[in-house]
């Protein structure tokens, strides 16, 4: 990466964003906070309401559609965004016709009449709710409201105040009771007190907690305003279908706004990068990052398109905030989705994504670990990756879960797992291919060997950790900090063996020459430990004091604690692998007994077998990406990985939401 100075007269400076913004190499900073406050210069300060302005009425625009007529998404679609592809023609086609204002005001006005009628249905349908109770009663709300020397009550209750109500003796004083209709715990009643005595029936019945139910007000029978009520809805109800109707219609350019309010973005990027240029009376500055690569193309295009231009170049420092672009063969590639996931690394740093996609897929396929869902993962996956083929970010996820069957395939057949037991006579029959398969690819039974693994796994995490600091070392030697390197990470890889060596008889016979050199080792590494890891402290006491707790891991670059911790995080490969198995087992034990079953026998085992590994797979899925992916972003890159740094993102016709092609300078 190199950071770019772009000095061109003032009075080019929008065509020459607008033509940098085409070109797409070009990652644009702030000229001024580059140069500091203090310097003699000015932003342009251009306006952006008129922006915001499109881009909230295209906003709405797409809500109203999605709202009143959504459109059938593919599968990638329900996970991701996939931006649309266009070309420059077609942008700026769509960007000169489409009149955005007078289709926002249409769809503004369409949203709301159809609130309103969905409002004025849904108060209509309460009522009519209403009064369809008081239809089912001895008396019509006219007969209650008509009531001169008594007031009456209509409303529900619970049950248990119910029955209290009616053993209370005031109540009985006070009140007529009538119990109208009864639904699980509630009861409607209808209460009856003479006028005088209304304020103390009133408490009485509040005391109790009673849902009063208005007495409906209007004029007419009841058999009218239902009537009336029940037309009204119908008559909304069209009006909002016909009303829907023009919605889809002008649904149609739904393409259309999706293409505009890309390019309004695009034009919201390109002001904001020309406010970040610094001006003087005759001059503008124009600063960013631009890849190493593309130098001589870009030169060669401004010394064409802009003649009165000058540029030039310098080497990032570690004070700068460097925008990161990560480069990878199509084999690599997919697996920098991982490291996008966590941030991508610090500049000064590495990519450590060749370092971590060995790690990552051995420890999924050691979770996930049964060759038949490794087979289902490779199908789902490759379809997917087609299907999203016009799409990079998106294929190479797929990639990625890809070559994740790939692995799963591979620990599954090691440990004979094939949808679990599938392969046993007694589901399939003797002499089946699965169980041919299986007794030619196993290796190890994880059920009757899960202690051998166990220290598998441990042996795995134990050389992941060592792996992990040695790449901090490396880190740290690319910088020229070899004394850094040294202290905080050489010193490790004498110290973690030695402690493993030393802590080994344990667990298991150790010849006497392996806990001798554990001694040493540790020895040695703790003393180096101890006389650097405080070298930052001032005072002897406090630099002590610090290299006697790093050892411990309180502080420090790492810690005895944290790397017990950290190796025991890996016995989670073996607990997800044998969980995948035996919850496999169980629905194999299940399909088994149901083979059994007269007549339908076959057919219900295969459904079970078929429902039952789908949704193994699908839950074991899950755990076998998101373990791994622990492993790999806290107890891996917690020994060495720096990230943190901004994405390189060039000013570009493109954005999240639009892809541009055929991009010409």
């Amino acid at each position: 990466m190199k950071r770019v100075t772009i000095l061109a007269p003032r009075s080019s400076a929008g065509s020459l964003v607008e033509w940098l913004q085409k070109l797409g190499i070009v990652h644009v900073e702030d000229a001024v906070e580059r140069l500091g406050e203090d310097a003699d210069l000015k932003r342009p300060a251009l306006p952006t309401v008129e922006v915001d302005n499109r881009i909230r009425q295209l906003e709405a625009i797409e809500q109203t559609f999605d709202a009143h007529s959504p459109r059938k998404r593919s599968l990638a679609e329900n996970f991701v965004t996939l931006p649309a592809r266009v070309s420059q023609s077609e942008l700026q086609h769509v960007a000169d016709t489409l009149q955005v204002v007078p289709l926002a005001d249409e769809c503004a006005s369409l949203a709301g009449q159809i609130q309103e009628h969905d409002r004025a249905a849904a108060a209509a349908e309460a009522e009519i709710e209403s009064l369809e109770f008081f239809r089912t009663l001895p008396f019509t709300p006219e007969q209650l409201r008509t009531l001169r020397e008594t007031t009456a009550w209509v409303g529900k209750l619970d049950l248990r105040a119910w029955e209290r109500l009616l053993r209370d003796d005031e109540a009985h004083r006070l009140l007529a009771l009538q119990e109208l209709t009864r639904e699980k715990r509630t009861v409607c009643i209808c209460a009856v007190a003479l006028s005088a005595e209304r304020d103390q029936a009133a408490r009485l019945l509040r005391r109790y907690e009673l849902a009063e139910m208005r007495l409906p007000d209007f004029e007419g029978s009841l058999p009218e305003r239902l009537g009336e009520l029940q037309a009204d809805v119908k008559r909304r109800r069209e009006e909002r279908k016909t009303l829907v109707g023009r919605v889809q219609a002008l649904a149609r350019a739904r393409r259309d706004v999706g293409i505009a309010l890309g390019h309004w973005h695009a034009v919201r990027a390109r002001v904001q990068a020309q406010n970040g240029m610094a001006n003087s009376s005759r001059v503008s500055m124009l600063c960013g990052y631009i890849r190493a690569r593309d130098v001589r193309k870009f030169n060669e295009a401004l010394a064409r398109e802009f003649p009165g231009a000058s540029t030039t170049y310098a080497d990032p420092t570690p004070q700068d905030k460097v925008p990161v672009s990560l480069r990878h063969g199509p084999l690599g590639k997919p697996m920098r989705f991982l490291v996008d996931m966590f941030g991508l690394p610090d500049y000064f740093s590495f990519d450590p994504t060749p370092y971590l996609s060995l790690s990552f897929l051995v420890f999924f396929g050691m979770c996930f670990s049964d060759a038949v869902y490794g087979l289902m993962l490779c199908a789902l996956a490759g379809y997917l990756a087609y299907k999203a083929r016009g799409y990079e970010n998106l294929r190479n996820m797929c990639v990625m879960f890809l070559y994740c069957g790939i692995s799963t395939i591979i620990f599954g057949a090691l440990s004979g797992s094939w949808a679990s037991d599938l392969w046993r006579p007694q589901y399939l029959g003797a002499n089946n291919p699965l169980l041919w398969i299986k007794e030619h690819t196993a290796v190890v039974d994880p059920l009757e060997k899960a202690v051998v693994l166990l220290v598998v796994c441990l042996a795995i995490g134990l050389a992941n950790q060592l792996y992990g600091i040695a790449l901090k070392a490396y880190g740290l030697l690319r910088r020229g900090k070899t004394f850094d390197a040294f202290a905080d990470a050489g010193l490790w890889l004498l110290v973690i063996p030695g402690l493993v060596l030393v802590v080994s008889p344990l667990f298991f016979p150790t010849p006497r020459w392996a806990f001798r050199l554990g001694a040493a080792l540790m020895l040695v590494g703790g003393i180096g430990l101890v006389l650097t890891q405080g070298r930052h402290e001032k005072g002897f006491v406090a630099k002590a004091i610090t290299g006697l707790v790093s050892l411990y891991g309180i502080v420090g670059s790492y810690g005895c604690l944290a790397f017990i911790g950290d190796l025991l995080s890996y016995t989670r490969l073996l607990a997800l692998g044998l969980t995948t198995s035996i919850v496999g087992m169980s629905f194999n034990i299940i399909a088994g007994i149901l083979k059994d079953v007269p007549d339908v026998g076959i057919i219900l085992f295969v459904l079970m077998i078929v429902f039952g590994h789908a949704f193994n797979f699908c839950v074991s899925i899950l755990g076998s990406f998101v373990h791994p992916a622990r492993l790999i972003f806290l107890e891996f890159f917690g020994r060495f990985y720096e990230g943190g740094a901004v994405r390189f993102r060039p000013l570009s016709l493109s954005t999240d939401r639009l892809i541009v092609e055929q991009q010409t300078a």
